[in-house]
């Protein structure tokens, strides 16, 4: 009982842990290699697959309430859900995405392979092809995918343009599993000796060695991909101005407040130099067809004055219908984009019925929107294709995917607000970088209070204005035109060798339970 109990506060520590250091604002891209050896080392002993997925439970638990527990705040300070609550609301969340952990644990317990190679192969395939469904089922849930971590800088960074944020994912956890070739110990069950050895962690045979030197050929072949120039400019140098308003939270949608914010806007957008100027998430707070139309007409007005086009974030009313939409005023036609991916309990309710209980200590603005046009046009302006994304969708590599290869630039539009100070603004700005390095494109950010920022075809931020503060991120940009092998291909190949690693795992086991009922001859 002694030793259940050591291993599951090893696997608890080890996910609050990793998830805290590894993601931003602190960022230490080497942390999940530590964090995953462990996990890999708890499953590897368990004794039985029930073990094994409760390690797997354990540590996703603590890594998603020491990751996402954010959430709470939305809930408790704008959403009027008493604090306990609101704390019980974001422990059943990371309790839910827990157990995908439970299942690639599980697996990987059952699956068991002998070779510490099939077995690293096998826990790194089960761990991302549960990431993935997380990211796909129930509208999914992407934020702390393992990869992320690598954004800009991390050893497997460069692996994102080919095989996009789940091979960044997969890599990792291989290695960190591969960790557990040169520690023999880990494969024995807890109890056992080997006369001598017991002090040693690590045993640098001849298996070892190649291991390590197999492991640090990978990474110089990563960093190597990382080097190459996967797009190539794309027209002229454009002059970008991106507004962040910074308009609290709890005023935003207040009708006292809405005149203020209109002129706050609008003093920004006159203040502006760039030829394209991109205002938040909703920055104008109400549907576009509640604006007085000679405030749009202004803002028209000013952006034709400056030989520009303005793109604001502002809701959309259609047949009886809301969208979270963007839209593009000045020397050009109007266009629109409407938020495909919407966020579930902040701007559509799920599961009315079974979740009354919920929604009843819950009070969202706004939280009705129906979602857009799966496949929309880019915008088009300034001799650049826009590719749009709204809030969290671009925590989705399949939701920025669908833009490309069209989208000379990428821009997201967001209202990060709703977290308070946490490190979900922090973490949401790592998510854009991650979408940068996977489609070789820069990526423009306006967001309410921050993070406003700009960051270049590798991921790295050039520009970016403090949080909670309100101001004016001028740049000169350059589009970009080519494809990465990821956005030919997409996730295809990482799910191909994620069902080649469940397949070995499947047929180790499949062997051992033949062997076990074999009669002798």
């Amino acid at each position: 009982m002694r030793s259940i109990m050591i291993a599951l506060l090893v696997a608890a520590l080890a996910g609050s842990l990793t998830a805290y250091l590894s993601f931003a604002p602190i960022g230490w891209w080497w942390m999940p290699y530590l964090g995953f050896a462990v996990l890999a080392a708890l499953i590897a002993r368990a004794p039985t697959v029930k073990r094994g997925a409760l390690m797997g439970f354990i540590f996703g638990l603590a890594y998603f309430l020491a990751g996402v527990a954010w959430v709470r705040v939305s809930m408790n300070e704008f959403g009027g859900m008493p604090l306990l609550l609101a704390w019980f609301s974001a422990f059943l969340f990371c309790a839910f995405l827990a157990l995908y952990p439970m299942l690639a644990g599980a697996f990987t317990a059952w699956a068991k392979p002998k070779n510490p190679w099939f077995f690293a192969f096998v826990f790194a395939s089960a761990w991302t092809f549960a990431e993935y469904l997380r990211a796909h089922l129930f509208t999914g849930f992407e934020w702390l995918s393992v990869g992320v971590s690598q954004a800009p800088l991390g050893a497997f960074s460069g692996i994102a343009p080919v095989f996009g944020v789940f091979g960044a994912t997969f890599f990792v956890v291989l290695i960190a599993a591969t960790l557990l070739v040169v520690a023999p110990w880990a494969f024995r069950p807890v109890g056992s000796t080997r006369k001598g050895a017991l002090w040693r962690l690590f045993s640098f045979d001849l298996r070892s060695s190649m291991t390590l030197i197999v492991a640090l050929a990978v990474v110089t072949v990563t960093y190597w991909i990382g080097d190459q120039a996967f797009s190539k400019p794309e027209g002229k140098p454009l002059r970008i101005s991106l507004l962040q308003g910074n308009v609290a939270q709890s005023m935003k949608w207040e009708p006292e407040k809405f005149a203020e914010t209109l002129k706050l806007y609008e003093r920004l957008v006159t203040q502006a130099k760039g030829e394209l100027i991109i205002l938040p998430e909703t920055a104008l707070p109400a549907p576009l067809s509640r604006i007085p139309p000679e405030y749009i007409e202004r803002l028209r007005g000013i952006a034709n004055s400056k030989n520009a086009n303005l793109i604001i974030g502002v809701p959309v009313e259609e047949k009886g219908k809301f969208y979270n939409a963007a839209i593009s005023l000045g020397v050009e036609d109007s266009q629109q984009y409407r938020k495909v991916h919407l966020v579930p309990f902040g701007e559509y309710m799920p599961l009315r019925g079974l979740l009354a209980w919920f929604y009843a200590n819950l009070t969202i603005p706004m939280s009705d929107f129906a979602s857009g046009d799966a496949l929309q046009p880019n915008i088009k302006v300034n001799g650049q294709s826009l590719g749009i994304s709204i809030c969290y969708e671009d925590a989705f590599a399949r939701d920025v995917h669908r833009m490309l290869p069209d989208a000379t630039l990428l821009v997201n539009i967001s209202n990060d607000a709703w977290f308070g100070q946490s490190a979900a603004a922090e973490q949401h700005l790592q998510l854009s970088q991650m979408r940068a390095i996977e489609f070789a494109r820069p990526m423009l950010r306006a967001n309410n209070t921050g993070i406003t920022a700009v960051i270049d075809e590798k991921g790295r931020v050039t520009q970016r204005l403090e949080p909670f503060t309100e101001g004016i991120l001028e740049t000169t940009l350059q589009g970009r035109k080519g494809s990465t092998p990821y956005s030919a291909w997409g996730d295809l190949p990482i799910l191909l060798i994620c069902l080649a690693g469940l397949g070995i795992g499947a047929a180790q086991r499949l062997r051992r339970g033949n062997a076990r009922t074999a009669l002798p001859e």
